[in-house]
């Protein structure tokens, strides 16, 4: 990949999930965080499995990667959350300045 494929699927991968927060954000008008944060991670859960369902084609296979698939979005998941925590300290920090 180039540097400008890989820039344009940065982009296009940031504004997907800007879409999938919006959605999110809009149920905060009549929904507790916490359920609206717990649908969101459920839903992306369900999600992953129908994925990993996709890949592996059949029972076998699946009972293969199950293992593998669990750890992979674990990790994921993990990365992701500690970069955006990261990003929000910095910016309570630089508020509290």
């Amino acid at each position: 990949m180039t540097d400008n494929t890989e820039s344009e699927a940065n982009v296009r991968f940031r504004k997907m999930a800007d879409r999938f927060i919006d959605t999110a954000n809009r149920q905060l008008n009549d929904t507790e965080p916490a359920m609206v944060n717990s649908s969101f991670l459920y839903g992306a859960s369900r999600f992953c499995a129908f994925v990993t369902t996709q890949k592996t084609g059949n029972l076998s296979r699946f009972d293969e990667m199950h293992d593998e698939a669990v750890e992979y979005y674990t990790e994921e998941f993990k990365k992701m959350l500690l970069e955006n925590l990261s990003h929000y300290r910095a910016a309570l920090e630089k508020d509290s300045k």
